[in-house]
């Protein structure tokens, strides 16, 4: 329980590291982004999601910093980050045709603007306006423009800031709250950074918890426990998966000290995971140990030939020959890096 547990404290604090910095992956091939790839207005309304964000019109401040102009027919060429990827979000719409906010949209804005200073502002701004009109009708068009303006507004706000460099974590959450509230309003702040916020609260009282040297395992167990209650569903769930390859893993390295069996270690496996998932990690031992042994054999005959062969020229030489009968090139690359040999 109590790896666990430290497991979960351990990834909430990665997690409000992302969050308070405000950054967002950038994309990456589209073979590995195909299932969060394109969404249409046509999707399926999301419960409780939030709709019909205001329609107002930017500030004039950020009307002027944007230099908003109509969007030009062809925006050219993607950025060179952006080739060979597939456009993240989706602008999702409910029965009435009103724009849908939640992660899907700002997905769709971040995948453009993480082409950020690859072509100026307004240029990324009208490839994602291009994108939302593409992706639905009136009026969650005007919704979702609007909406794009007051987060840019809020990127604005969080960079003239400064936040990302405040010391504490709990100062820079609260700072980013009220950035997002006054530049996008209170009920899309909620729906768009309610799940990380709380997550981020979640990650700075855990720290807080680990950090208490009068509390003992136990109590620090029951406390993180109880915080870890209070997360939505969603990401209770997101942040157990993320950690729950490293709890196996100690768990079955605990099983492994304690003298487990093959047999042992493979019902704990079944149990865990299924009995196909556990015959593939058995595979994947055998495969393992198989290569160091090969490793092994390579570095005890590497040895013998620096014993015994004086002249570097001709250790090189041997070398160089038992590397490449004993592997392939592909391999020899791996053996290389490994054992520190020049290539």
């Amino acid at each position: 329980m109590t790896g666990l547990l430290a497991a979960m404290a351990l990834a909430a604090l990665v997690g409000a590291g992302w969050l308070a910095r405000g950054e967002r992956q950038r994309p990456v091939p589209s073979a590995a982004r195909s299932a969060r790839s394109i969404g249409a207005a046509a999707r399926p309304f999301r419960k409780g999601a939030l709709p019909a964000v205001s329609v107002a019109p930017a500030p004039a401040r950020l009307q002027r910093a944007l230099s908003v102009t109509p969007v030009p027919a062809a925006a050219g060429p993607a950025p060179p980050s952006l080739r060979g990827t597939e456009v993240d979000g989706a602008v999702l719409v409910d029965e009435r045709g009103d724009l849908v906010v939640g992660p899907e949209i700002l997905a769709l804005f971040d995948y453009f603007l993480s082409a950020a200073g690859e072509e100026p502002e307004g240029a990324i701004r009208a490839r994602i306006i291009g994108a939302i009109r593409a992706r639905a009708a009136e009026p969650a068009v005007d919704q979702a423009i609007a909406l794009l303006d007051r987060y840019l507004g809020y990127r604005e706000a969080v960079s003239a800031a400064d936040v990302e460099v405040a010391a504490d974590p709990a100062a820079r959450l609260a700072a980013l709250r009220e950035i997002r509230r006054e530049q996008l309003g209170e009920p899309a702040a909620t729906q768009l950074f309610g799940d990380e916020e709380r997550e981020g609260e979640a990650a700075i009282e855990e720290a807080r918890i680990l950090a208490d040297a009068t509390l003992s395992p136990e109590e620090r167990d029951a406390r993180i426990a109880a915080v870890e209650a209070t997360l939505p569903d969603g990401v209770r769930e997101a942040r157990e998966a993320a950690v729950r390859p490293l709890v196996e893993q100690a768990e079955e390295q605990a099983l492994r000290d304690a003298g487990a069996s093959d047999e042992a270690l493979h019902a704990h496996r079944v149990a865990a995971v299924g009995p196909e998932a556990a015959d593939r990690l058995a595979e994947l031992d055998r495969r393992r140990a198989a290569w160091q042994r090969r490793l092994d054999a390579f570095a005890g005959a590497r040895a013998a030939l620096a014993a015994t062969v004086a002249d570097p020229e001709e250790r090189r030489a041997a070398e160089e020959a038992l590397l490449a009968g004993a592997f392939t090139p592909e391999e020899r690359l791996r053996v290389q890096a490994i054992l520190g040999l020049a290539p």
